[in-house]
């Protein structure tokens, strides 16, 4: 018995350390990514809204515009709520977060 069951122990511990910080890290950036992503979902239906309310309609108006505004907002809304914060996201990451830290 060259090997030492207790320096085996330590080194079962530590990976169970590091692989429980790395689990942590990534629940961290998923919720992360799910608030931004939901910022930008609330982000979208502000600015349809907007859309829907125009006074007049556009001299090409039919449905490939319409869809084509509609993916138009969908990235406005994500680039949005990525430059800009409205807050939402953080919001939900203080109130989704890990307590204890």
């Amino acid at each position: 018995m060259d090997s030492n069951p207790i320096a085996k122990i330590k080194t079962n511990i530590d990976e169970n350390i590091s692989s429980i910080k790395t689990n942590k890290i990534n629940k961290d950036a998923e919720l992360k990514d799910v608030a931004q992503e939901f910022e930008s979902l609330f982000v979208y239906q502000m600015l349809k809204s907007a859309r829907k309310a125009k006074l007049a309609e556009s001299l090409f108006a039919n449905q490939g515009s319409e869809t084509y505004e509609s993916l138009l907002d969908q990235e406005y809304a994500k680039t949005i709520s990525k430059n800009h914060s409205f807050g939402i996201a953080e919001a939900l990451i203080r109130q989704f977060g890990v307590r204890g830290k």
